[in-house]
Formats: C-alpha cells, sequence, structure tokens
C-alpha cells in the first residue's frame, strides 16, 4: 500500500442562513469549476468550492419529469427527462434554460424497456442506469445507442432475485470503470467497458466490514470510498480492495453522520461529499495524502 490517507471534516454545504438539511441528497461535482451540484425535487442547486450556495435552477415543467441531472465538460446541464412515457436528454446551460433535446435512438430489443433513475457523463458518453432493473445503457451525446451492460447477468443474479437485488452508489471512475454496490449482496463491484466485474467486501459489524453499503465514489488515485448505512462510516479502499480505513462516524457532532448514503469525490481538489439522513444535510471532507 502507497502511502496513507487521511479524511477531515471541513463544513456542510450551506447557504447564508446555516447548513442546508438535505435528506439523502443526490450529489455531484463539476471537476473542471470545482462547483458541486445537488439534485432536489424541484430543481438543482450549485454550490462554489467553498460549499456556499451561489444559484438554484427551477425545473421546466414542460421538460416532463426531471429525473436525474449532470453536467459536460462544457459546463452545460443535462437533465434525464421523461414525457409521456419516453426517456430524453435535455442540454441546457448554466442558468437551466434548454438549450437542445435528444430522444434515445437505437436502443437494442433487450433494453426498450430500462427505466433509468440515474445519469453519469463521462468521456462524452452518457449512461442511463436502471438500478432497480440492474441496466446500464450508454449513449452518445446525440442519443445515439452506444453499448449497454446487463449488470443481474454479470453479477451471476437469477431473474428470480433480480426484483430483490437492485444496485446502488452508481459511478464511472476517471479510468472508465463502472462502480456500484449491492445492499442485499452486501458487497461493492467494480466493471469493465467489456464487462467483466469484480466484487468485495463481507458482512459484519467491525472496521472495513459491510452492513448496509449505500454509496460509492473514488479519488485520484482509484481508492475506493463506501457508505455504510448501517454503521454509520464510510470506508476506504485501495484499488486491489485493500481496506486502509474508515471516517465519519455515527453522531451528532460535526463531521458525524446519521445514515450516510450518496458519495461524490472531487479528485482534482480531493474533497469527499457525503450526504445522510434526518435533515443532516451534506458533509465535507477534505482528503489529505502522504508518501
Amino acid at each position: 500500500m502507497a502511502g496513507d490517507i487521511n479524511a477531515s471534516y471541513l463544513f456542510n454545504l450551506s447557504d447564508f442562513d446555516g447548513i442546508i438539511p438535505y435528506n439523502a441528497a443526490r450529489t455531484f461535482v463539476d471537476e473542471v469549476r470545482g462547483e458541486v451540484y445537488v439534485a432536489t425535487s424541484g430543481g438543482l442547486d450549485i454550490y462554489n468550492p467553498s460549499g456556499m450556495l451561489t444559484f438554484h435552477v427551477d425545473y421546466d415543467r414542460e421538460l416532463g419529469g426531471v429525473y436525474d441531472a449532470a453536467v459536460d465538460d462544457s459546463g452545460n446541464i443535462l437533465l434525464l427527462t421523461n414525457k409521456k412515457g419516453d426517456y430524453g436528454i435535455v442540454t441546457c446551460n448554466y442558468r437551466g434554460e434548454p438549450l437542445s433535446s435528444v430522444a434515445l435512438r437505437h436502443v437494442p430489443p433487450e433494453f426498450t424497456e430500462v427505466r433509468p433513475g440515474r445519469m453519469i457523463v463521462r468521456h462524452g458518453e452518457i449512461y442511463l442506469i436502471d438500478q432497480g432493473g440492474m441496466l446500464v445503457v450508454v449513449v452518445n451525446t446525440d442519443g445515439e445507442f452506444v453499448r449497454a451492460y446487463d449488470l443481474g447477468a454479470l453479477m451471476l443474479v437469477s431473474d428470480d432475485h433480480r426484483a430483490d437485488a437492485g444496485v446502488e452508489g452508481f459511478t464511472i471512475d476517471r479510468e472508465g470503470h463502472m462502480l456500484f454496490v449491492s445492499s442485499s449482496f452486501g458487497k461493492a463491484y467494480r466493471g469493465t467497458m467489456d464487462g467483466v466485474i469484480s466484487a468485495f467486501g463481507r458482512r459484519g459489524s467491525s472496521a472495513g466490514k459491510f452492513g448496509v453499503p449505500g454509496g460509492i465514489a473514488s479519488d485520484r488515485n482509484g481508492n475506493l470510498l463506501i457508505t455504510d448505512k448501517l454503521r454509520g462510516v464510510t470506508m476506504i479502499y485501495d484499488k486491489d480492495f485493500r481496506f486502509i480505513k474508515e471516517f465519519g462516524f455515527r453522531g451528532t457532532r460535526p463531521g458525524n453522520v446519521i445514515v450516510p448514503n450518496e458519495i461524490s469525490v472531487d479528485p482534482l481538489r480531493n474533497r469527499v461529499y457525503v450526504s445522510q439522513m434526518r435533515r443532516r444535510g451534506v458533509n465535507i471532507y477534505q482528503l489529505s495524502y502522504s508518501d
């Protein structure tokens, strides 16, 4: 293991009136600009690198249902929409004003029933994730089908158990690996673009063991950060799945967490954003490394 890694609590996402009391917020980071986005039921909140709210985007009701959002390399906001049963992607400017929209095209029959609730943008491709169905469809910025994954099949989940399995905390790391967890199986997974899946994790209550894993992200070195909703911690593993340490811990003091779930990492600024339940908002930690 090369060096050590530490996580120090900094502050929470806030506005001028104090901490924003989000409950299990979905967060994602604009690595280029250092801004942090929080997807809410009515729109998007945008925070500067200091964790202060700078702008709120209201969703245009004409778009239909907005299920998730992401930001591309140009700073445009992408919305995953569903209008009258048809999924699409709407590109907006930084103020949330629609610029263009595309429909999903040429999706193979075996994936036409995908019901994505999460969207990730990486390397010019858009990943649409059906967490309950355990399916991933990848399209380009024109909505054209590129490839797809049946995560349930790759994980060897039988059709009888698929409805009870599902995946959580899906993201794409900087190398293009799919990262996700399964709470029902108590494991974390890393998948290649070729569809090769590696799994790790064991149930337990001691350090490094999985209770109910919730979210997953990776840092600049490929270390994996995994939240555990039951144990109330964020665990750090190296890229070879070896446990390093954990931080956060259950409690109500600054830096503690209550049922941590979603997690995002800004690998350029070494910041970690951990959301939690009971309207305790989003904790921000600073990662530091030693050789």
